[in-house]
């Protein structure tokens, strides 16, 4: 991992610039007397953490049907996968308040004291979209969530709703106490967000061929999880359906995100990784499993040497 994010730095684009939402701006403002290699390295750090983390989430809850380090491998596999996803950026920071949200999620599943949990995962959310936009979309996970992990609460909505609005309210205190609410609304509403949903979006530009062998192995994936997903305690099941709806507003994140960057794939990952786990888990044909494996690393090879072609 660490040649990839070497290669990558060098490769993918450095450090992203382009846009800052509040908090990734305060970010490049605090970096921006740093060597080059600083933030780099940064990235590397908060990256290795998040494959642990990503791992300790799926073992804890017994997201999988049993313990195995797959998705750190297919995790820090798939965030090395293109060197673009390398470059210090906005979606490596979301990302770890997306995984200490899941896990938020993830315990609210027959909580006795569930509303602490709704404004912590809330709150979460609406810090991750003052580093990139398109994560508030990721809101939209957490109510499909309670609804499957517990009973419907207008209270749970409530508190959920206000810790959304809570970091956007701090953001919004401070920019209008130093007269920029202009400068507020033309990050929101302007350079980061489509005004429509664009379809074109999830179009992996430069790297049709990923595309292709991604969703294969995806929908590879997908028939095997319902295939066994009766075999399943109701708990686990549950954890399963919150997975696919992190992907389903994963992928609806990137229609809507104003930039057409390739690194906001990478916030695709998280699911993936876990879901591609799940067929790897299962396998019944070992060779399978290894052709499709060497496939992925295929695929990740000509991504590299496509950047230094």
């Amino acid at each position: 991992m660490v040649a990839m994010w070497l290669l990558g730095w060098q490769t993918g684009g450095g450090l992203i610039v382009q846009n800052p939402m509040p908090l990734y701006n305060l970010v490049l403002w605090m970096m921006s007397g740093a060597p080059a290699w600083f933030p780099g390295l940064i990235g590397f750090l908060l990256t290795t953490a998040q494959v642990f983390y990503l791992n300790h989430i799926i073992i804890k809850h017994e997201v999988l049907f049993k313990n195995s380090y797959l998705p750190a491998l297919f995790y820090m596999l798939f965030l090395t996968f293109i060197p673009q996803f390398l470059s210090f950026n906005p979606v490596i920071i979301t990302n770890t308040f997306l995984l200490l949200a899941l896990d938020k999620i993830f315990r609210l599943y027959k909580s006795t004291n569930p509303l602490p949990l709704v404004f912590d995962t809330c709150f979460l959310i609406g810090v991750a979209t003052l580093f990139y936009l398109p994560a508030i979309s990721f809101f939209l996970l957490f109510a499909i969530s309670i609804l499957i992990l517990k009973t419907f609460s207008w209270r749970d909505w409530m508190v959920g709703i206000v810790g959304l609005l809570l970091p956007f309210f701090f953001a919004f205190v401070y920019y209008f106490w130093y007269d920029g609410l202009d400068e507020l609304k033309e990050k929101f509403f302007l350079n980061n967000i489509r005004q429509l949903i664009d379809t074109g979006g999830l179009a992996l530009q430069g790297y049709r061929i990923t595309l292709v062998v991604i969703t294969l192995i995806t929908i590879l994936a997908i028939i095997r999880i319902r295939q066994n997903f009766y075999k399943n305690a109701t708990r686990i099941r549950n954890y399963q359906q919150v997975i696919f709806m992190f992907m389903f507003v994963a992928l609806l994140s990137l229609a809507f995100a104003g930039s057409v960057a390739v690194y906001r794939f990478s916030i695709v990952t998280i699911p993936l990784g876990t879901m591609i786990s799940y067929y790897f888990l299962a396998a019944k044909k070992a060779w399978i499993s290894e052709v499709i494996f060497w496939l992925l690393i295929a695929t990740m090879a000509v991504n590299y040497v496509s950047v230094y072609s």
